[in-house]
């Protein structure tokens, strides 16, 4: 069972310091399936509130899909690893309703230590928006970065029954899977150049599927 501050993969969302940015900030409208607009933007550490109140309102299968374990809450520890990023080696993107400013949904990557060209993928979406296209708008946009970030390579660790993200994975290319037990490590090698299936790169994207 992996230990929540990896980037275990959840539904289809070491510390890296004082979240001193070294990539570029990510700031778009995208339309989801149903035709909703969502803003999909950078973490910052001024997140971190927010994230810990969105993680109280997951249902326990979400919880458990991304950490593999059912958390009373998001440790002090936690909340800054996942909020101070620099968005080189550890990025992380999240959703957010306009009208509200909720967040809806984060996903992420951590550049593995051994092989720069990898790294781990993670992602979860408030139950009332999934199946949606959150995951798809998150998930096209993180790949987006990685590829910016010279990271070839993306893997998930999931549950081997979370069909909704193995399947959100494959709209973006071959996935390779191997099964332990009752988790699985999903594979995607990123394409030169983001599939059709994406939106565009900026401003309002065009809808994916309903993941």
């Amino acid at each position: 069972m992996p230990a929540p501050e990896r980037s275990a993969a959840g539904d289809g969302d070491g510390e890296t310091g004082a979240g001193g940015r070294s990539g570029p900030s990510v700031w778009e409208d995208v339309a989801l399936s149903d035709g909703t607009t969502v803003l999909v933007r950078s973490v910052e550490p001024r997140d971190a509130e927010e994230l810990a109140a969105g993680y109280q309102l997951l249902s326990d299968t979400s919880a458990y899909q991304r950490f593999f374990a059912i958390l009373p809450r998001l440790s002090p520890q936690q909340l800054r690893f996942f909020t101070q990023v620099d968005h080189h080696d550890h990025e992380a993107l999240g959703a957010v309703a306009p009208e509200t400013g909720q967040g809806v949904g984060i996903a992420r990557f951590i550049r593995s230590d051994t092989d720069p060209t990898s790294a781990e993928l993670a992602i979860a979406v408030a139950d009332d928006w999934q199946r949606r296209g959150v995951g798809f708008q998150l998930l096209r946009t993180l790949l987006r970065r990685a590829r910016e970030e010279n990271v070839t390579t993306i893997s998930a660790e999931v549950l081997t029954d979370n069909s909704a993200l193995l399947g959100l994975l494959r709209h973006f290319g071959p996935v390779d899977t191997e099964v332990s037990g009752t988790t699985t490590t999903a594979t995607l090698r990123l394409p030169r150049t983001p599939t059709s299936s994406g939106g565009s790169a900026t401003g309002t994207a065009r809808r994916g599927p309903r993941s």
